[in-house]
């Protein structure tokens, strides 16, 4: 039997319990962690005559592309939203280079394909196509322009949230930048407005915020009711999944939720969406790596077994 190539990294917990899993049914598992420094995985391409051979090595263990059966990106490169010095850039440089080309060329099916995962979580790429689709979206501007910022910000309240991923990881520790509202003050500082792209959308006061999983054709939903402090950010003031319960979700958004990976090319993801006060449900964003511990404790590990299952029965088919 082949072997079950899980990317993601040191610190990638979700990948455990499905590793753990695989290897109680006796089948092969390679984990290769896409970490940089001293610590970064070794990849050879080696190009001879007519063919060419990948190996990847990783925690002291090394295997072919050739015997690898299908792979699962837990987790993208982490050293991407790491700070960096001038030594360190240029290795992140080369280590994305050389990790996604390999992934590329190793023939396998993917639970998210690496490359479309780097691709599908692009915020501004997701809003577009979920639009286009027929989701519901805020009204957004991304922009570092300060005079349309100004005038977006000054027809309605409005929230402010990062374009990329809103953790910044330093050596000692870990920074996240969460969704804040549009203060007045802010918009007269032209240089900070135009520093860096920033998502403005109009403020919506929130009944519920849903998070929605999928593993191919399986959907696991939870909601929660936002208290006060939580208006902005769901993730403010709160650990982890706190005050979620499992739901069911509306037929048609699942429908679209679905066409929207689809298209994104993607198996898997973890969408949030919100309903306001009317009963309008919008789609905020997907997480193409995202996290489902959380929201598999209300589900009694389904989820993490249903991806055991998902690459388990894809191996066999190949």
């Amino acid at each position: 039997m082949k072997t079950v190539l899980i990317v993601t990294h040191q610190h990638g917990f979700e990948a455990d319990p499905v590793i753990d899993a695989l290897r109680s049914l006796n089948i092969p598992v390679f984990r290769f962690n896409l970490d940089a420094g001293e610590n970064a995985s070794g990849i050879s391409i080696n190009l001879t005559g007519s063919s060419y051979n990948i190996m990847l090595s990783c925690d002291n263990r090394s295997i072919s592309g050739a015997d690898i059966g299908i792979g699962w990106c837990q987790q993208l490169w982490p050293y991407s939203v790491q700070s960096t010095d001038q030594k360190s850039a240029l290795q992140y440089r080369n280590l994305l280079a050389l990790q996604s080309e390999a992934f590329n060329s190793i023939d396998i099916p993917w639970l998210n394909h690496p490359t479309n995962a780097q691709i599908a979580s692009n915020k501004i790429r997701q809003l577009l196509y979920a639009r286009s689709i027929g989701l519901n979206v805020i009204e957004t501007l991304i922009s570092n322009i300060p005079s349309d910022i100004r005038k977006f910000c000054s027809n309605s309240s409005s929230v402010a949230k990062n374009l990329a991923t809103p953790w910044i990881v330093e050596r000692q520790n870990s920074l996240a930048a969460y969704t804040k509202s549009v203060r007045a003050e802010w918009l007269n500082e032209d240089k900070a407005l135009s520093f860096s792209p920033v998502i403005y959308q109009r403020f919506c006061k929130r009944k519920r915020d849903i998070r929605v999983v999928v593993v191919g054709d399986k959907i696991f939903t939870a909601q929660c009711t936002p208290n006060q402090e939580q208006s902005e950010d769901m993730r403010n003031c709160g650990t982890t999944g706190q005050g979620f319960t499992p739901c069911d979700f509306d037929k048609k958004a699942t429908k679209l939720l679905l066409a929207l990976m689809r298209r994104l090319s993607i198996e898997y993801c973890s969408a949030d969406f919100m309903e306001d006060e009317d009963g309008i449900l919008y789609f905020l964003e997907t997480n193409v790596c995202g996290a489902w511990w959380w929201v598999d404790r209300l589900y009694n590990g389904a989820i993490y077994q249903t991806i055991v299952d998902y690459l388990h029965s894809r191996l066999l088919k190949k």
